[in-house]
């Protein structure tokens, strides 16, 4: 017969169920769906044997406010948004001015890619991505012999 003793340290205090605001730990954003905190956008990546393509959601950005770099295997996608919006009287005083910035990062792991033959394109808030895998022959492996 199994021994169902617990030592007092196992057994739940108050403060395991209801986490105090001051705590560190404890987070309203946490409460929050991660949709609306996210700070990275949605992608799709298919892989064929001859290419990487990565259709990715980027609704509201500019074209210049986006830039894609590949160095080291890792496809790295930025973009930034500057919005400014602003209301005058008659007098041309303001009475409403709101401002928004804000910027999304997203990495990509991709092997093997032809950098030289990329295509980027973005249209209607969608950035498209065609990323040609180099040829098999470019890519041989060596065999290293241990000593």
């Amino acid at each position: 017969m199994a021994n169902n003793l617990r030592k007092k340290d196992d057994f739940p205090t108050l403060t395991d169920f209801f986490p105090s605001l001051l705590d560190e730990d404890f987070s309203l954003l946490d409460k929050v769906p991660s949709s609306l905190t996210r700070s990275n956008f949605k992608a799709d990546v298919h892989e064929t044997d001859q290419k990487y393509e990565l259709k990715i959601d980027l609704p509201g950005f500019d074209k210049e406010n986006i830039s894609i770099d590949y160095h080291h295997d890792v496809l790295t996608i930025q973009a930034k948004r500057q919005e400014e919006k602003s209301k005058k009287n008659d007098e041309g005083q303001f009475i409403k001015r709101e401002r928004s910035y804000g910027s999304m990062a997203r990495q990509f792991y991709l092997t093997n890619v032809d950098e030289e033959k990329a295509k980027a394109n973005y249209t209607d808030g969608v950035l498209t991505l065609i990323m040609p895998k180099l040829n098999s022959e470019n890519t041989t492996k060596k065999q290293i012999s241990i000593e």
